[in-house]
């Protein structure tokens, strides 16, 4: 008996890979195994209890055994993102490291800091490796840019590890999912929240070399113009990568320019995030700020701005989600998650959030 059942087992195991390849997540049951197999219902459980031991099946009592997606050995899935350090991409690995452990997947942190050069060398290591990551879940480096690595984006396609896009994508790889934010509407909801305020002459300053920064710019301005509102170049700034050693070495050197050439006169000014509107309520301290994104600065900071609610922990909860469904041989369609907005009382304070400013 003991000799049968590991040999079954041995069967199984290949029809485990065999049904990931196939995107079969769910398991013949007992009975249909008894029959294709010709064994009896004790030896198939015995088999299907060591395929669950190894990691490679769960099985739900009344509903029958799943495959994992784990395979035996390592199991790790490989994060690149621009940082770990702001508010926002902390609790963003924080719903990473938790779902994928959760799912028996160990990760490997890589940070690129925003450069091309820093992920190129990542992904030529990955590649190099002789234990490579089952799986990638990558944010996207200058996103808004031609991207000079898409070479070694097809090596590890070809090489059968799924990638799953997280915020930033490359559009000349839009078959591979992403998962993101609806920046475009989030900006949006603060232009139109500002106009609705009696705000008229509104500036805005976007991250120029990131998609994200190109679609609040897209959102700030289809809500100008469908308000009868002109978008002025004049009162629209933009910044890159390269401009934020300066600027947090020398803040105000760095938004003093672009406020004296371009946002005097303004009342409201969008901002990329909540740092740019820390320095810019300095600088400009009778315009009224909104931040499209929160980060360390404006969070630690008594005086607060009008802005997006964001999620960064379901953000990664939904990326694990996507690469080991991926892993399991599942198809993954893009998702995008909805923004509300966070208005704040004449008093600094946030407003009741069930009012409806969408």
């Amino acid at each position: 008996m003991a000799v049968k059942y590991k040999w079954l087992a041995e069967q199984l195991r290949k029809k485990v890979y065999d049904n990931m390849e196939r995107g079969i997540p769910k398991f013949p049951s007992e009975q249909e195994l008894c029959l294709h197999y010709r064994v009896s219902r004790q030896t198939v459980r015995q088999s299907l209890a060591l395929l669950e031991q190894e990691g490679l099946i769960l099985r739900r009592q009344g509903s029958g055994s799943y495959i994992t997606g784990l395979t035996p050995g390592e199991n790790t899935v490989g994060l690149l993102l621009v940082d770990d350090q702001d508010a926002h991409h902390t609790a963003l690995l924080d719903g990473l490291q938790q779902s994928l452990s959760q799912k028996g997947f160990s990760t490997g942190l890589h940070l690129t800091g925003n450069s091309t050069y820093a992920e190129r060398g990542i992904l030529s290591g990955l590649l190099e490796s002789e234990s490579p990551p089952r799986g990638l879940i990558i944010e996207g480096v200058k996103s808004a840019l031609p991207n000079p690595n898409l070479d070694l984006y097809r090596r590890l396609r070809s090489k059968g590890i799924p990638i799953v896009f997280l915020s930033g994508f490359y559009g000349a790889l839009s078959q591979i999912p992403v998962i993101r934010e609806d920046d475009l509407g989030g900006s949006a909801l603060l232009t139109k929240y500002l106009l609705q305020q009696g705000h008229r002459t509104i500036g805005a300053i976007f991250k120029s070399d990131d998609l994200q920064g190109v679609e609040r710019f897209q959102g700030f301005a289809e809500t100008m113009r469908e308000s009868g509102m002109p978008v002025r170049d004049e009162r629209i700034c933009w910044y890159d990568t390269e401009d934020l050693d300066p600027f947090y070495s020398a803040p105000y050197d760095f938004l003093h320019r672009m406020a004296q050439r371009r946002l005097q006169g303004c009342s409201a000014v969008i901002c990329h995030n909540s740092e740019v509107a820390y320095w810019l309520s300095r600088i400009l301290p009778d315009a009224v700020m909104a931040s499209c994104e929160n980060t360390y600065l404006g969070a630690g900071d008594p005086s607060t701005f009008t802005g997006l609610e964001r999620n960064p922990r379901e953000l990664g909860n939904l990326a694990a989600q996507a690469i080991t469904d991926r892993l399991r041989g599942l198809p993954v369609s893009s998702r995008e998650l909805p923004l509300k907005l966070i208005p704040l009382s004449p008093y600094g304070t946030p407003w009741d959030s069930s009012r409806d400013f969408s």
